[in-house]
């Protein structure tokens, strides 16, 4: 019996030892379980940081592919942009090179990487990485878009029914980028302005033109000092408070005795442009060092006021017709001695931004058209007005974004029917050469505005660039931006494509 008793005695001395064991297992598994999960959450946040890398980038190529950016530029762009940020996450992890799909049908981007994180306690039960895969896909534009219409309005539209065609596309165009079932978020704009041979500043003459009120005066030195520079002011008559122009008259009586070399001297009596069926609104091109910049209006920057100009020419006949129709009246656009081409923009004037799409329909469908066709006005125009450093000259709720806001990009839509043939004659370039300038800054940084052009019927006849190119061609992001139609079926589609490729920014979910 005592032998017995000693046998189970150390029966139970081994059961303590066996228990031991098998708790020293479970501890071990519980630590494993615990650190697996811990490793698993600091995984499932190294996966959310490379989705948004891998977000950030296809969108930053999305932005590369609306400038023009080839395919293979687009998927660098895509890696190298995901690449720094990944590599500044740390903790090991390591991911292979970054596919890069581009659709040419849906006009998507699509990426995908797949990373390897290394456990940090999980190691104890034999797992020491953790692997996840990541993919996005991003269309070709952004959150935010400031866009600006640029219709011309010269009288060439009359011809063909163009611009009855133009108001249908326009309001297409409105219906795509601003859908009635739309969220009232502002992140669509629209802003439109139009040309003929000038441009009508509406409202905002004050804000953009320079001003100077001058007395009455009798002896000319009012009207001889101010002469040279007074195309570029709004000139006001001290005592009334009305805008004025000057206009000459002449001191030989007779044909005969009448030539260029006459003595021609300024009268200072004033014509008021309550007096003349010339509008006191319409501005013509900036000169001087800001002639192609979108540098706000003030001191060496503000934009011509264009005042009908009394003249004679160095016709002999137009001098004495245009004293005598001076004299005792009758003067007008036709004869030798009024020229009122840059006070006689259509009433059509600027639309800032906004979302407000009744508006913006009522305000296309009122357009009418004649005169001439500078361009270079239009594009000026249409940049001024969604330009952040123009801001101060429109509303606060037609403010454009920031160069540099985050997911927000601007675009131009330019549309002509023929060629850029009117500039005011203070300019030192033709309308061609100042279209092609302004269009060279506003694609550049830090404007970096797509601009999409459109030409409606343009003849083959139109001016071209050095290397054989048109305006619009010249003026486009790239040559896939530059649209023609020759109908107003294809008028409507082209917009409604401007249109589409400018919502349709977005992650794809």
């Amino acid at each position: 019996m005592k032998k017995i008793q000693e046998v189970l005695s150390l029966y139970r001395r081994d059961t303590r030892g066996n228990i031991m064991v098998l708790m020293a297992l479970v501890v071990v598994a519980i630590m494993g379980l615990a650190g697996l999960a811990i490793d698993l959450r600091f995984t499932i946040s190294q996966k959310e940081k490379v989705q948004y890398a891998l977000d950030s980038a296809v969108l930053a190529g999305a932005l590369e592919r609306q400038k023009g950016k080839t395919d293979e530029e687009v998927k660098a762009e895509v890696r190298e942009y995901a690449g720094a940020l990944i590599g500044m996450q740390g903790g090991g992890m390591t991911c292979e090179t970054i596919g890069v799909v581009l659709d040419d049908v849906s006009e998507d981007i699509n990426a995908n990487i797949r990373c390897t994180q290394p456990t940090f306690i999980s190691q104890i039960l034999g797992r020491d990485h953790l692997d996840f895969t990541v993919s996005t896909t991003s269309t070709y534009s952004v959150g935010k878009v400031d866009v600006a219409f640029v219709f011309d309005v010269s009288g060439s539209m009359n011809s063909y029914n163009r611009l009855s065609l133009l108001k249908t596309a326009a309001n297409a165009a409105f219906d795509t980028l601003l859908p009635d079932d739309k969220p009232d978020d502002k992140t669509i704009r629209i802003a439109v302005t139009t040309y003929n041979n000038s441009v009508n500043a509406g409202s905002y003459i004050n804000d953009v033109t320079d001003g100077v009120s001058l007395a009455s005066d009798a002896s000319n030195l009012a009207a001889s000092a101010n002469f040279n520079s007074y195309n570029g002011k709004r000139m006001y008559d001290s005592a009334t408070g009305k805008r004025f122009f000057y206009y000459q008259t002449g001191t030989c009586l007779d044909y005969g005795t009448c030539d260029q070399w006459s003595n021609w001297d300024w009268d200072p009596a004033r014509r008021f442009y309550s007096d003349v069926s010339v509008k006191d609104s319409c501005v013509y091109e900036r000169t001087g060092s800001q002639a192609d910049t979108d540098a706000a209006p003030g001191s060496l920057a503000w934009i011509g006021a264009a005042n009908p100009e009394w003249y004679f020419s160095y016709n002999d006949r137009n001098k004495y017709r245009g004293w005598q129709e001076v004299a005792y009246g009758g003067a007008n656009s036709n004869t030798g001695a009024f020229r009122n081409d840059y006070a006689t923009c259509r009433d059509s004037g600027p639309v800032p931004l906004t979302d407000n799409k009744a508006a913006l329909k009522a305000h296309v469908n009122s357009l009418t058209a004649g005169g001439g066709t500078a361009g270079h006005l239009g594009i000026a125009w249409g940049w001024y007005l969604i330009s952040p450093n123009w801001k101060s000259i429109w509303p606060a709720d037609s403010e454009p974004w920031a160069y540099d806001e985050v997911n927000a990009t601007k675009a131009l839509i330019l549309m002509t029917d023929g060629d850029f043939n009117s500039q005011h004659f203070s300019a030192s370039k033709n309308s061609f050469q100042q279209s092609m300038d302004l269009c060279d800054q506003m694609k550049a940084a830090p404007s970096n505005v797509t601009i999409y052009t459109v030409g409606f019927q343009v003849p083959d006849s139109v001016q071209k660039t050095g290397d054989g190119r048109t305006i619009l061609e010249y003026c486009a992001t790239s040559p896939a931006f530059a649209y023609s139609a020759a109908d107003g079926d294809e008028l409507l589609q082209v917009y409604k494509e401007i249109a589409q490729s400018i919502a349709d920014l977005r992650i794809k979910q």
